[in-house]
């Protein structure tokens, strides 16, 4: 290879060095601007969100309820159980014993925990009812007494391993 060939090619090298190691030219502000999130991100743009402020009230036990704990731990419920106690018997009477529903699906039901005739009536399995051959109580009325409702809901308790009879 001559000298001159070796300068042509040295030559043409460098020249083209000058175009690939050259500086990209400067981003534009829209290549800069992040890429949108979502569709509708693209669309519109983004609103913050507006402040909200909150006004906290403690919340109190209505008296009814509170009689519902005392009775609960009275009757034996365990002591791990007696919030939730409180709180099937606020969502299904609002701690009411008086409490009555005569146009539930499966029955009626009665008292602060909304006990099920389906416990106290005669069936194939319990010819004077099942509450009844635990001594619990003599007639489904009985269960309007807070104390007789809530050793029935106690005892239905322990028979269903947990509060599957109240759907939780």
């Amino acid at each position: 290879m001559t000298l001159i060939t070796k300068t042509a090619i040295s030559l043409f090298v460098s020249a083209m060095s000058i175009f690939i190691l050259a500086k990209p030219p400067a981003p534009t502000a829209s290549e800069i601007a992040p890429a949108p999130i979502t569709v509708w991100q693209g669309l519109k743009p983004a609103t913050p969100l507006p402040t909200t402020t909150a006004v906290t009230t403690p919340i109190t036990q209505p008296e009814p309820c509170e009689a519902v704990y005392n009775m609960a731990k009275h009757v034996g419920w365990p002591e791990d159980q007696l919030t939730t106690v409180v709180a099937v018997a606020y969502r299904e009477s609002r701690c009411l014993a008086d409490a009555f529903n005569g146009a539930d699906t499966v029955g009626q039901s009665y008292g602060a925990m909304q006990v099920n005739n389906f416990w106290c009536l005669p069936s194939k399995y319990w010819p004077n009812g099942y509450m009844q051959a635990y001594g619990l109580l003599t007639v489904c009325d009985d269960l309007f007494d807070l104390e007789t409702n809530l050793r029935a809901a106690l005892n239905i308790y322990r028979y269903s391993n947990g509060w599957r009879a109240w759907s939780l």
